[in-house]
């Protein structure tokens, strides 16, 4: 083998090697992780407040709470115990606190159901309010 053919030869390997190497690291790139899906409070929330919170908290119903849930801007403005939403904070939220089996104070929100609040309700609930609790 000449100089020339050797060169050439190392050349190649060199470029196969770069070109698998490449290839490799294609294969290492993480998955894109699934778009969020936004929570939006017209359909995703109004609906669950309107199932299991507005047979007591609206106006016509003069709650001990004065917390009324028939509109966005009622929420807004909270109640006797605050504001019932720490956007941003699930944790924070009375919201959640009072829909949780430990209630901060007096019972656990809503009184009439049997059943614990359904998991998949309390997820969307906790989103909304991770995504800023809009009026959307």
């Amino acid at each position: 083998m000449n100089a020339r053919t050797f060169v050439l030869f190392g050349l190649l390997c060199a470029l196969s090697l770069g070109a698998a190497w490449a290839y490799q690291q294609t294969k290492r790139q993480p998955k894109p992780k699934p778009a969020v899906k936004l929570v939006s409070f017209k359909k995703d929330v109004a609906p669950v407040l309107k199932k299991y919170c507005l047979p007591c908290h609206t106006e016509e119903m003069m709650n001990p709470s004065e917390l009324y849930l028939d509109s966005y801007e009622n929420l807004a403005l909270g109640g006797k115990h605050g504001k019932p939403i720490v956007a941003g904070a699930p944790d924070s939220s009375l919201l959640m606190q009072k829909l949780s089996a430990k209630a901060p104070f007096g019972d656990r929100m809503p009184l009439k159901l049997k059943t614990p609040f359904p998991d998949d309700t309390l997820k969307v609930l906790s989103e909304w309010i991770l995504q800023g609790a809009k009026n959307n």
